[in-house]
């Protein structure tokens, strides 16, 4: 399960982050194709026994970056999300991070 991976390596960086300080909340942002249960479940057993353990977890999925075939428009969304200028079909050109920390607050 890579979301076990995932997770180890987001609470490490926040550890350091925080140098040790008590997290109360974090912001969470997941990709596409990533399991919103087993990411969850994986980011409780790696913070457990670190200053994140009770954090409070907000959950939010991540955008891509696409470009629309019809007009090139480069916009945030998901992969089957229309160009907001034309309407038109879009492809992926940046695939957003599987697990990213978008906010902490002390």
């Amino acid at each position: 399960m890579h979301e076990a991976g995932l997770a180890r390596a987001a609470v490490a960086a926040l550890v350091d982050a925080s140098a040790g300080a008590r997290v109360r909340t974090v912001v969470l942002a997941i990709g596409t194709g990533v399991d919103i249960d087993a990411a969850a479940a994986a980011w409780h057993g790696a913070a457990t026994g670190t200053c994140l353990e009770a954090s409070h977890v907000e959950w939010r999925n991540a955008a891509d970056r696409l470009r629309c075939f019809a007009c090139g428009c480069e916009y945030d969304g998901g992969r089957l999300d229309p160009c907001p200028s034309c309407g038109g079909n879009g492809i992926v050109i940046a695939a957003a991070d599987e697990l990213a920390v978008v906010d902490w607050m002390s």
